[in-house]
C-alpha cells in the first residue's frame, strides 16, 4: 500500500478537534474527555502508520497492533509518550466495558500525553 498523505493529514486534523474538545469538557466529563484523549491518540498513530504503507484494519487485535507501532516509533522521534499509548488503550477499554472511572489530574495528563503523541506523529506525516 503507499502511504496516503491526504487520510493521514485528516487524522491529524481529527486528532487535534479531539484534544480541543476533550480539554473544554475534561471538567464536565471526564470519561468522554478521556475517550476523545485517546481517540486523538489513536488517530494520530494511525496516520503514521498510514505514511509508513499500511493501514490498521478493524479486526480483534487491531488497536494492540497500533501500540506495538507506538512503541516501535517512540525511539525514532524521541517521544516517551508514545510508550503510554497502551495504558491509554487499556484503561480506555476498563472504563467504556468495565467500571473504570478518571479523576481530574489523570485525565489532564492523558490529554497532554495524546498531544505529545500527534506532535511526534505529524513529525512522521
Amino acid at each position: 500500500m503507499e502511504p496516503d498523505q491526504a487520510t493521514a493529514t485528516g487524522w491529524l486534523d481529527d486528532a487535534e478537534r479531539h484534544l480541543e474538545a476533550a480539554t473544554k469538557i475534561a471538567e464536565l466529563d471526564r470519561s468522554g474527555a478521556y475517550v476523545l484523549a485517546y481517540d486523538a491518540a489513536r488517530k494520530s498513530v494511525a496516520a503514521a502508520l498510514l505514511m509508513s504503507g499500511h493501514r490498521v484494519l478493524s479486526r480483534p487485535g487491531s488497536r494492540q497492533a497500533l501500540a506495538q507501532y507506538a512503541k516501535s516509533i517512540a525511539i525514532q522521534v524521541d517521544e516517551p509518550a508514545l510508550n503510554r499509548f497502551d495504558r491509554l488503550r487499556r484503561n480506555r477499554n476498563r472504563s467504556e466495558y468495565g467500571s473504570r472511572t478518571f479523576g481530574q489530574a489523570e485525565v489532564a495528563e492523558t490529554i497532554d500525553t495524546a498531544r505529545a503523541i500527534r506532535v511526534a506523529c505529524a513529525s512522521l506525516v
